[in-house]
């Protein structure tokens, strides 16, 4: 009975054991050829126990070739199966794209595996996995990767050099990722072959990292343009940053040369009045080159001057009313005049009467173009084709940003056009700023620098943090330089004709007149006499060529015998008193409310974890690094892992 009992007992168990074996790797052995170019050949052979559960037709290998640096920045490697066998009868396979690396799918969908061991042999030929340190070279080599749904029981790497050279230092790390276990030895080591092996079965998701090094020279180091060539590979976006950011430059620098460049100036002696025939808000528009809040300032205080309109500057706010008798100094004065007070005599300078004040500003410009626009030209069409295609090249750098972080789009688009605005508004606060006077002007450049200064920072901010500060952030500079480049396009593509050149000249030669503090220096030129009517004259040109108070300045003791007031009082009241110290506020004060009325109507593999593997230096490579020192399992190049299907 008894023995009846062990029997049917034994033939239970027999019959149950296939059904509760356990699908595993029960030998992983990862026998890399390391050659003189630094590629590495690599042959896997995996004998793996399949049960028909999770392997049914073959199995999965998944090889990452795509890699962070510290600093975030990426690495991609080559990677390229050869072939692969199965008990050694070549096998089918094909390979799938994944987001950081490729899968290499083993078998066929129409064939079923028999229960038992199968040996699968991979062999690959894999790109840039070499450290290069300064006092040796070094591969770190996830032999097995930690991404296994299978335990492993045997682990073997096998790193052989190209030449019998000692291995000067070795490391190994086992366990699941980040891990720095020891559960492996050197069963072999001689002048060029080092060969690990674990000695505890490692559990799911674990691995057997190693590193190895040696001499320098064994391995040819790359050049520096492979390794400009390797970077331009990791970071697709920088293609388009160099190439497209240096056509656009090239473009500017190229119309600044052909259209751009100012002819040669002549000389420069001071003249005692304006070019002939020429008002204030005209010698405004061809100094700068177009039109600005202060041709239209210039404009308005000149057309007071000549008695065509009187400022009253209140409390309350200002306004202007017209006078009868007057006579325009030009077409573009009287131009001025006649859109001002085309709805009434009198009109107050606020956003009420927006509509009007921008149709008078638009009927000045339009006057200033037909009388003076061919002394110079714009050259606009560069500007908006250099801005085009500075469009063009921010759309290509995060379109290949896309396609190398995929998952940081938010991050991408963040980082590159949240900075654009604040970067264009602070360069033409900047370039405005330079055109106006005193403190105004001063306070206006500042705003525009840090404006910018904010705008970069922010863009550095957002990819620093999320995407590190190396090569991944460089392409994100291209459309921050770019959209300075266009903010001020529109200022320095601006040139004067021949005939415009002279003009600049005589202009020049009159603001010389009107800045002097010296004026021992002007003596022997026999300039006028200074009086309240010579004060009052020139005083729109002085607004217009931003040196007011050096014209005030030299009419203090003139103005105070005569009575400040006389010289403006037929065209400027005022509820305060207008002397020679506040010339400048009172001009700023109609720009500054012209301007907010305008406004209105505007209206990698290999990578160090630590200092490097053994404690050495720091990697000259660009794409190597180290392993030991602080190295881990799941650490440096191969790795992966794979499952069953």
């Amino acid at each position: 009975m008894i023995r009846q009992f062990l029997l049917a007992f034994c033939l239970l168990a027999a019959a149950l054991t296939p059904s509760l074996a356990e699908e595993r790797i029960e030998r992983f052995v990862s026998d890399v050829t390391v050659e003189g170019n630094g590629d590495l050949l690599v042959t896997e052979s995996i004998q793996v126990w399949a049960e028909g559960r999770q392997i049914r037709r073959g199995i999965l290998r998944d090889f990452p070739t795509t890699y962070h640096r510290a600093d975030g920045s990426r690495v991609e490697v080559g990677f390229d199966v050869q072939s692969v066998m199965r008990d050694d009868l070549y096998e089918q396979f094909t390979t799938e794209r994944m987001t950081n690396g490729v899968r290499v799918r083993i078998g066929s969908a129409g064939v079923s595996l028999n229960t038992g061991s199968h040996t699968y042999v991979i062999k690959y030929r894999t790109t840039r996995q070499i450290g290069f340190f300064k006092s040796y070279d070094e591969l770190y080599w996830n032999a097995t990767g930690t991404g296994w749904t299978f335990p492993i029981d045997v682990a073997e790497a096998r790193i052989t050099l190209p030449e019998a050279v000692p291995i000067q230092q070795s490391a190994i790390y086992t366990g699941p990722q980040g891990a720095a276990g020891k559960d492996a030895i050197i069963v072999e080591q001689k002048p060029g072959l080092i060969v690990f092996r674990t000695t505890k079965r490692l559990p799911v998701a674990n691995g057997l990292t190693v590193a190895a090094g040696w001499q320098k020279g064994v391995v040819a180091e790359p050049t520096t343009m492979q390794r400009i060539e390797a970077i331009l590979h990791d970071e697709p976006a920088l293609k388009f940053a160099a190439v497209g950011g240096g056509l656009v430059i090239g473009f500017y620098l190229i119309v600044w040369l052909l259209f751009g460049r100012d002819p040669r100036r002549g000389t420069i002696i001071p003249l005692f009045g304006p070019p002939e025939g020429m008002s204030a808000a005209g010698v405004r528009f061809v100094h700068e080159m177009g039109m600005d809040d202060r041709v239209f300032s210039a404009g308005i205080v000149g057309l007071g001057v000549n008695r065509c309109l009187k400022l009253f500057d209140r409390s309350n706010g200002q306004s202007i009313q017209r006078l009868d008798g007057g006579h325009p100094a030009d077409a573009a004065e009287k131009a001025l005049e006649k859109s001002l007070f085309a709805k009434g005599a009198t009109v107050p300078l606020s956003n009420s009467k927006h509509e009007v004040i921008s149709s008078a500003r638009s009927s000045l410009h339009r006057s200033l173009k037909d009388s003076y626009g061919d002394l110079f030209s714009n050259n606009t069409w560069a500007a908006v084709a250099g801005l085009a295609g500075s469009i063009l090249v921010t759309v290509l750098i995060i379109a290949a940003y896309g396609e190398s972080y995929p998952n940081d789009g938010a991050v991408i688009f963040g980082g590159v056009l949240i900075p654009l605005l604040p970067i264009m508004f602070g360069c033409s606060m900047i370039r405005s700023g330079r055109r106006l006077a005193g403190n105004r002007g001063l306070l206006q450049v500042v705003i525009g620098l840090l404006t910018l200064l904010a705008g970069v920072t922010v863009g550095i901010g957002i990819f620093g943090t999320n995407l590190g500060f190396g090569y991944a952030m460089a392409p994100a500079i291209v459309p921050y330089v770019l959209a300075a480049f266009g903010a001020l396009g529109f200022g320095w593509l601006k040139a004067p004709s021949t005939e415009g050149r002279k003009i600049l000249d005589q202009i020049d030669g009159f603001r010389q007149y009107l800045s002097v503090a010296e004026e021992d220096r002007l003596e022997f030129l026999n300039p006028p006499k200074k009086t309240p009517e010579l004060f009052e004259r020139f005083l729109p040109y002085a607004i217009a060529l931003n040196v007011e108070n050096s014209w005030a300045n030299r009419f203090t003791g003139v103005l105070a015998a005569a009575g400040v007031g006389a010289a403006v009082s037929s065209w400027y009241v005022s509820n305060q008193s207008f002397t020679p110290d506040n010339v400048n506020s009172f001009a700023d004060r109609v720009s500054d409310n012209l301007a907010t009325t305008i406004a209105a109507a505007a209206t990698p593999p290999g990578s160090s974890s630590s200092t490097g593997s053994f404690g050495g230096s720091s990697s000259s490579s660009d794409f190597g690094g180290g392993s030991s020192g602080g190295g881990d399992s799941g650490g440096g190049g191969g790795g992966g892992g794979g499952s069953g299907w």
